[in-house]
């Protein structure tokens, strides 16, 4: 646009005053007009950014990162309010969130050396390891991003884990059971989990005792804000020990948006 008037004021002398007085005020008005939309547009880009590297210290340990970033954070508000969280959470980081993911990784890489003291005490015969990746859906106006990981610092086995974050795409708050349930829904939601826990294991209906005997404990098993949004449904996801042994690893129940009337009975 800007070259279309340069040459318009060349070929038309009798206007060139004019559109010099103009084209301060329209190209500012067209910055304007970029910037608010960039700062209302929420239509997030991605790409991985893949990380990982072996330490030969005393006790030597290894960390590998697989973190999907939103590519067109900055300048958008909404967006970035989400990417540094997620970054956050992601390395486990304090205070201001650096814009370069390399300083991101370096923080964490220091800060699981710190606290394990990778080179110093704790010597063992393993290496240590973290190892972390990450998925995104987008549906409707909510972001997903789900965090993977797998730890190990001595002992008979390491710990894995998932970690569920929503947000809403229209301010980039993050959101909770609150957001997508009423109050008489979640004190239902207990026993749904149940039933449906017991329909994922193959089971007709609700059998409490079978459940046991899989390992699981069917009184543990709540809604929490450990859940993901997908196009299909909400996920809840609960880590070992959480609802059971060990030996089971990390169980998902799947609520499905058409089952949400029926099993909540509204």
């Amino acid at each position: 646009m800007y070259g279309k008037i340069r040459h318009i004021c060349v070929k038309n002398l009798n206007r060139k005053l004019i559109i010099m007085r103009i084209k301060p005020i329209y190209l500012t008005l067209c910055l304007a007009i970029s910037l608010l939309s960039a700062c209302r547009s929420s239509n997030p880009e991605f790409t991985f950014h893949n990380y990982e590297q072996e330490f030969a210290t005393k006790q030597p340990y290894s960390i590998k990162y697989s973190f999907i970033h939103i590519t067109n954070a900055y300048p958008n508000s909404t967006l970035e309010k989400i990417e540094n969280f997620n970054r956050k959470v992601f390395f486990e980081l304090e205070g201001d969130i650096p814009r370069s993911l390399e300083e991101c990784i370096k923080l964490s890489c220091d800060k699981f050396c710190q606290e394990y003291r990778c080179d110093e005490k704790r010597i063992g015969e393993s290496t240590y390891e973290l190892t972390k990746s990450s998925s995104i859906e987008v549906y409707d106006q909510t972001l997903a991003y789900t965090i993977e990981a797998y730890q190990y610092t001595g002992g008979a086995h390491g710990m894995t884990w998932l970690h569920g974050l929503n947000y809403s795409l229209e301010n980039g708050e993050l959101l909770g059971l609150d957001d997508f349930f009423t109050k008489e829904q979640q004190e239902k939601l207990p026993k749904a989990l149940v039933l449906l826990l017991c329909w994922q294991k193959g089971l007709d209906g609700i059998d409490e005792a079978e459940l046991e005997k899989m390992g699981y404990d069917p009184k543990a098993i709540v809604a929490t804000d450990n859940f993901r949004v997908t196009s299909t449904g909400i996920e809840f996801l609960y880590n070992p020990y959480e609802i059971g042994a060990y030996s089971l690893g990390k169980t998902i129940i799947k609520l499905p948006y058409a089952m949400i009337d029926q099993l909540l009975e509204l």
